[in-house]
């Protein structure tokens, strides 16, 4: 099946192959809506749309084929390409999507919570996000502040705060949570 590049996304207009892609794994979000429950799915009549590391997972797997608006197929390697030129971090934020993918969580945008994903063990509607993941670039310090802070936001959400990075020397995925402890 295929999705269509425009900018950072990749546009599915496959109205059920784009169902498939969210019932079986929250793959993306359905254009002019925010969360939907998987029992809603088959009501929804638009397109998905993936964000490109979304899309580059799936194509990894050979589920989906990346194509331009004439139909040019856009390869995996160019899929790298393009998220290198167009975000900072990409490999490193994809090596941490693809960490929880592998693992069998669902993964989403955690931009509502001020991180980079929010983390579900089964998905959006069956239950909540135990984990909001904010990004650590590499060689980077964090201050106690910024600690602070995110633990304050994990808390008041009822999340882990998780700290990830991607070591340079082994491309590891490190991951560092927090949350409130009452002593």
């Amino acid at each position: 099946m295929r999705g269509v590049l425009r900018g950072l996304a990749v546009v599915v207009k496959d109205i059920e192959f784009g169902r498939r892609l969210y019932k079986e794994g929250f793959y993306g979000r359905f254009l002019g809506y925010d969360k939907v429950r998987r029992e809603e799915v088959d009501r929804i009549n638009a397109p998905l749309v993936l964000a490109l590391y979304e899309a580059l997972y799936l194509v990894e797997r050979g589920v989906l084929e990346v194509v331009t608006d004439s139909g040019e197929k856009i390869t995996q390697t160019r899929l790298v390409e393009l998220g290198r030129e167009k975000l900072k971090n990409f490999d490193e934020i994809y090596k941490i999507y693809k960490y929880f993918r592998d693992l069998g969580y669902v993964v989403k945008s955690g931009l509502k919570f001020g991180a980079l994903f929010s983390v579900y063990e089964k998905g959006p509607g069956i239950d909540h996000a135990p984990m909001v993941v904010v990004f650590l670039e590499p060689d980077k310090g964090i201050s106690a502040t910024d600690i602070t802070r995110g633990g304050r936001l994990g808390h008041s959400v009822k999340k882990t705060f998780t700290l990830a990075t991607v070591l340079k020397n082994t491309g590891e995925v490190i991951l560092l949570g927090f949350s409130w402890a009452r002593l």
